[in-house]
C-alpha cells in the first residue's frame, strides 16, 4: 500500500534551532526597517523598534499564522504620518487602541473571510499611493533639505515645498543617500554576502562614513535625540477620551489596511511552504487586534504585519511561531544593548531604505504590466485610488476604491441579458443548451420558452420585466436553471408578471429552479400563485405538459434527453 505524500517533520531540537536562527535573521533585518520607519511617521526612532518587539511577539504568539512577522510597516505610514501631523505623536497609542479594538470586532464577527473579497486593483492601487506618498515623503531627509514647512499635509503642497527649498541643500547627505540605493538593490545578489540584510549593512556603512569623516549630515541624534537603552515601562498616560470621536475615520483605516495586510501576508507565506496548515483568518484578526492593544502602553505604534519580513523568516527557514517570537526578543536586545549608538545613524540613509521599500511594495513591474494590459475600466479605479491616495485625503481611498468597483461590475451585470427567448433558428441561444432540448425546443414554435440568466435582482429585474412581456399569447415557460440567486427586486417583478399573464388568459410554467431559489419563490407565495402544477423539474416536461395546437404537428419528442434541462 503507498503511504499518501505528506509534511516533513523535524526533530524537535532541529525545528527550535532552525527557527531560532530565522528569528535572528529576521530581528536584525526589523532594526533598521523600525527606525526607518519610525521616523518616516514623526515619532522617536524607539517607537519603531518598541512596537517590533511588543507588537510582534503579542501577534506571533496569539494571531492565526505560524509566519507572520508583525510589526511597523509602510503601509501604514501615510496615515500614521497625517495623525501625527494633525493631532501631534501623543495621538498615536490611541489610534492604536481604536484600531485594535475594531480588529478584535471584525474577528468576533467572523470578517476575515471578507476581506479576503476586496478587489485586487484595490489594494494595488492603494499601495501604489502608498508607495509614492513614502518615496516623496523621503526627499526631504535624503537631501537634507532644510527650512521646509512641516504642517503642509498634501502631496503637491510637500513637493512644491521641497522643490522651492532645494537650495539649501548641501553635497554631504545627497552623496550619502542617494549612493546607498543602488548598494541596497544590488546587495541581494551579491553571493555568500547576500544573506546579510542590505539595510543593515547600509546603516552600519554609511554611519561609519559619516562618523568616521565628520561629515556633517542631519542624523536620528540631532532630530531625536539618544534612544533610551533601558526596557520601557507600561504607561497608560497617553489615554485621550476626546480624540475617540476625531480619530474613527483614521482607526478604521489603520484596522482595515492592517487586516488586509495581515492576511495577504499569511496568504503569501502559506504559498511559499507547500503542504502546510493553512492560516486562520479570523484568529490572525485577534492576533493583530491584541498587538494594536499591547503596542501603545508599550510605547509603540500600530502595527501590521509585513510580508517582506514575514517571506524573510520562511527562506531562513521559520517553521513555527518561535521565529516571530525570536525576531521580538532579537530587536529588544539590540534596543537595550546598542540604542546609543543608534543616534549616530544618518537620516539620508534611512530615507533611502524607505524609498527601496516604497518600490518593492509598489511592485513597479507588475504595476507596469497592468497599465500596459489591464481593461480600461479596471484602470480606472486603480489610478482613482491611487490618486486619492496621494493628493487627497488616503483614508477614504479604499472606500472609493470599493464603489468604483462595484459600479464597474454592477454596470457589466446591467450588460449581461436578464432573459433571452430560445428561438428556433437563433444557434447562438442554445449554446449551453443539451442536443435534446434544442431539438424538443425547435419542434414546438407554439411554445415561447424564455431561459433566464445569472441573479434576477434589482440591476436587472427591468429588464427582466421587458423582455418577458414581450411574449405574445402563447405559453410561456421561463426556465431557471441558470438563475442562481432572486432577491425582493426580483421576486416582486416575477409577481407582477404572472399577475399580467393571468389577466390576459396566458398559462405561465417555470422549469429547473434550482434549490435555493426554489425555497425564496415558495416562502413569497410565488409558487402558489403560479401553482405548483406549473413548476416543473425540467424544461422538457413543462414542454412536455403543454397540448399541442389543434392543426400542428409537434415532430418527434426527445424528452428523455432534455431531463433536467
Amino acid at each position: 500500500m503507498s503511504a499518501s505524500p505528506a509534511r516533513i517533520v523535524m526533530p524537535a531540537p532541529a525545528m527550535l534551532r532552525t527557527n531560532v536562527l530565522s528569528g535572528l535573521v529576521v530581528g536584525v533585518i526589523a532594526i533598521p526597517l523600525s527606525i526607518a520607519l519610525a521616523v518616516a511617521v514623526g515619532v522617536p526612532p524607539v517607537a519603531g523598534l518598541y512596537t517590533a518587539v511588543f507588537a510582534g511577539a503579542t501577534a506571533s504568539v496569539f494571531g492565526g499564522s505560524r509566519f507572520n512577522i508583525t510589526g511597523p510597516t509602510a503601509a501604514l505610514v501615510p496615515i500614521l504620518a497625517s495623525a501625527v501631523l494633525t493631532y501631534g505623536p501623543g495621538a498615536l497609542p490611541m489610534l492604536g487602541i481604536m484600531a485594535g479594538i475594531i480588529l478584535l470586532g471584525m474577528s468576533f464577527f467572523r470578517l476575515g473571510r471578507l476581506i479576503r473579497y476586496m478587489p485586487g486593483l484595490v489594494v494595488v492601487g492603494f499601495t501604489a499611493g502608498i508607495a509614492l506618498s513614502i518615496a516623496f515623503g523621503q526627499l526631504n531627509s535624503l537631501l537634507a533639505v532644510t527650512g521646509t514647512d512641516p504642517s503642509l499635509e498634501h502631496f503637491h503642497e510637500k513637493l512644491w515645498d521641497t522643490i522651492s527649498h532645494l537650495g539649501s541643500v548641501r553635497l554631504a547627505a545627497p552623496l550619502l543617500g542617494v549612493g546607498s540605493i543602488p548598494l541596497l538593490f544590488a546587495w541581494p545578489r551579491i553571493p555568500w554576502l547576500g544573506r546579510v540584510p542590505g539595510p543593515l549593512v547600509v546603516v552600519l556603512l554609511a554611519t561609519a562614513i559619516s562618523w568616521g569623516f565628520g561629515l556633517d549630515v542631519p542624523t536620528i541624534g540631532s532630530r531625536y535625540g539618544d534612544l533610551p537603552s533601558g526596557f520601557p515601562r507600561p504607561s497608560a498616560r497617553f489615554f485621550d477620551v476626546g480624540l475617540v470621536f476625531d480619530l474613527i475615520p483614521l482607526a478604521a483605516a489603520v484596522a482595515v489596511l492592517g487586516g488586509v495586510e495581515s492576511l495577504l501576508s499569511a496568504m503569501v507565506a502559506d504559498g511559499m511552504v507547500p503542504g502546510s496548515t493553512r492560516f486562520d483568518a479570523d484568529r490572525e484578526l485577534r492576533g493583530q487586534g491584541l498587538a494594536n492593544l499591547v503596542s501603545p502602553f508599550m510605547g509603540g505604534i500600530p502595527a501590521t504585519a509585513a510580508i517582506a519580513r514575514t517571506a524573510a523568516g520562511i527562506r531562513n527557514g521559520a517553521t513555527s511561531r518561535i521565529s516571530g517570537v525570536v525576531h521580538a526578543l532579537t530587536v529588544l536586545a539590540a534596543t537595550v544593548a546598542l540604542g546609543g549608538l543608534a543616534a549616530h545613524i544618518p537620516l539620508a540613509a534611512l530615507a533611502a531604505i524607505l524609498l527601496v521599500v516604497a518600490w518593492n511594495i509598489a511592485e513597479v513591474p507588475e504595476l507596469a504590466r497592468l497599465l500596459r494590459r489591464a481593461p480600461r475600466e479596471d484602470l480606472v479605479v486603480l489610478v482613482a485610488t491611487a490618486s486619492i491616495t496621494l493628493f487627497f485625503d488616503l483614508t477614504y481611498a479604499i472606500g472609493a476604491g470599493i464603489l468604483a468597483s462595484m459600479f464597474i461590475l454592477l454596470r457589466n451585470f446591467m450588460r449581461m441579458p436578464a432573459a433571452a427567448e430560445l428561438i428556433p433558428g437563433s444557434e447562438e441561444r442554445f449554446r449551453d443548451i443539451s442536443p435534446g432540448l434544442h431539438g424538443l425546443v425547435r419542434s414546438r414554435p407554439d411554445i415561447a420558452v424564455f431561459t433566464a440568466q445569472g441573479v434576477l435582482s434589482f440591476h436587472s429585474a427591468a429588464a427582466f420585466e421587458f423582455e418577458i412581456s414581450s411574449v405574445d399569447s402563447r405559453p410561456l415557460i421561463i426556465r431557471m436553471k441558470n438563475v442562481q440567486h432572486v432577491d425582493s427586486t426580483g421576486l416582486l417583478t416575477l409577481e407582477a408578471i404572472i399577475h399580467h399573464r393571468r389577466r390576459h388568459g396566458g398559462r405561465i410554467q417555470l422549469s429547473a429552479v434550482q434549490p435555493s431559489v426554489y425555497a425564496a419563490l415558495d416562502r413569497f407565495g410565488i409558487l402558489d400563485l403560479v401553482g405548483h402544477e406549473n413548476v416543473f423539474a425540467s424544461t422538457a416536461e413543462a414542454i412536455a405538459s403543454c397540448p399541442l395546437p389543434p392543426s400542428g404537428h409537434s415532430g418527434p419528442r426527445s424528452v428523455a434527453s432534455a431531463v433536467g434541462q
